[in-house]
């Protein structure tokens, strides 16, 4: 029995040492400008550990935090949609569509 304890034991270190390289990771990924793709990567990482690990999913959290923060890589897509207005519907006081 103390084999298979130490074995537990082991593996929740393991398990505890691999997140934190994945924390640490994750957040040198977004300081590097990428903190979408580290963030999409963090949630990934959240949602397998939420379950059965949720300590582990806590420290994840954590970095999921910290990249909120930083700023949107260059070039990527706003968060919000743009407003709809006439000028990019198409629909124009004097364009009627044909029903």
């Amino acid at each position: 029995m103390a084999d298979q304890t130490d074995s537990s034991a082991d593996a929740q270190d393991a398990l505890g040492e691999t997140t934190d390289v994945l924390v640490k990771t994750l957040r040198a990924l977004g300081r590097a400008g990428h903190p979408d793709a580290a963030s999409r990567l963090a949630a990934k990482a959240w949602w397998a550990l939420r379950g059965t690990r949720p300590r582990e999913a806590e420290r994840v959290n954590g970095a999921m935090h910290y990249l909120a923060r930083l700023p949107a890589e260059p070039g990527a897509l706003p968060t919000e949609a743009p407003a709809v207005t006439p000028a990019n519907t198409g629909n124009t006081p004097g364009n009627k569509e044909e029903a």
